[in-house]
């Protein structure tokens, strides 16, 4: 069986839904991918800490992965119990409740959540670009153009995106004007061609629509073009917590900075620690999801977990302009001080990655083998 076979057999057979997304609380529970403790070492004397993930384990969350592998969290004093994320297990909704110290999810989503009155805090950003794009097959350029999405089926993640929401609206068309479906925990409605455009992130989706599709050439809708590209992954807390824990969250992000430098530095044995923790995927898969996930993050123009308030202000504005949320998202929807905190040791070169280089992979035949 080839790569690409496997890749698209291992999908079809996931346990834990679209994207990899769990299909409950009582899942994560008993799916025995609570990742908790750092081995067999006693960890009694550390302070624990509780990290929810966006989705499930995968490569896009090395960084934390190899933070809890290679003890960087227990050396600063942490257990760290990482829970992935998924449809009934949303990290920002566990944070308003308490079910959670930290959560990871996109900065959009974040402004939504405090449009509804909630009140948490982003402490880091991820993701300096954006992951986020449409695909469809190459031989419908019309596509290409928002405003010939009229009529058309398009399959979203959750049935709503901000960034999706946004471009409608810019193109002078409403939701009403486009049949949305939920997407799928798999591309078969698209390969099927069920769907005129499908929600892909760069290193996720956008490989299993090309080891679905035999070849045919697909095309991709890339937010950022048009002009309404968000900022995606961000860590979260509440400001209670943070303040009640300043010295545990400082100590986490640095330990998690560490992590996500590894992994960029060593990304085939980050791909080993993840498959270690979440080998539900193939390997090939989670490398390709690995050097395009190092690709969002590196190099990093203000260093790694921070990025520039014009950055910031753009995704709030864009929101607000499309009317996505209803009221203007305030600066103090971000701290940063935390962070800065953290990444006092680090040289400027560490912190920024300028000398990052990518794998080249050609995902037409990547997969193939």
């Amino acid at each position: 069986m080839s790569t690409r076979d496997s890749l698209t057999s291992s999908i079809a057979r996931h346990p834990l839904g679209r994207r990899g997304f769990l299909k409950g609380s009582a899942a994560v529970a008993g799916s025995g991918l609570l990742l908790s403790g750092c081995g067999s070492d006693d960890d009694s004397g550390l302070t624990p800490v509780k990290l929810t993930l966006a989705y499930v384990v995968s490569a896009q969350f090395a960084g934390f992965l190899v933070a809890k592998d290679k003890g960087f969290y227990k050396d600063e004093g942490l257990n760290v119990t990482i829970q992935p994320g998924g449809t009934d297990v949303n990290a920002f909704q566990l944070l308003v409740a308490g079910g959670t110290d930290i959560g990871i999810n996109t900065y959009d989503n974040l402004l939504a959540v405090r449009d509804s009155g909630a009140n948490i805090v982003s402490v880091s950003q991820m993701f300096e670009r954006s992951a986020q794009r449409l695909v469809y097959f190459a031989d419908h350029p019309e596509l290409a153009d928002p405003a010939n999405w009229k009529g058309k089926t398009i399959s979203i993640f959750d049935g709503w995106q901000p960034t999706f929401a946004a471009t409608v609206a810019k193109a002078g068309l409403s939701i009403d004007d486009i049949k949305v479906v939920k997407q799928t925990f798999d591309m078969n409605n698209f390969v099927n061609e069920n769907v005129d455009l499908a929600n892909a992130m760069i290193f996720n989706e956008y490989a299993q629509a090309i080891a679905g599709s035999n070849g045919r050439e697909l095309a991709l809708f890339d937010y950022g073009e048009y002009g309404t590209s968000l900022l995606e992954h961000c860590i979260a807390v509440t400001p209670e917590w943070a303040k009640k824990n300043k010295d545990t969250l400082v100590k986490f992000l640095r330990a998690s900075m560490k992590g996500q430098m590894f992994a960029r530095d060593n990304p085939e044995e980050a791909v080993a620690v993840v498959m270690k923790n979440g080998p539900a995927l193939p390997e090939k898969y989670q490398t390709w999801q690995m050097n395009e996930t190092n690709k969002l993050i590196w190099p990093s123009s203000g260093g790694v977990y921070s990025v520039a308030e014009s950055s910031l202000a753009q995704t709030r504005d864009i929101l607000h302009e499309f009317e996505v949320i209803k009221n203007p998202a305030s600066a103090d929807s971000v701290d940063f001080s935390f962070r800065d905190e953290a990444a006092k040791g680090f040289s400027d070169a560490e912190l920024k990655g300028a000398d990052f280089a990518p794998m080249e992979i050609d995902p037409y035949t990547y997969f193939d083998d």
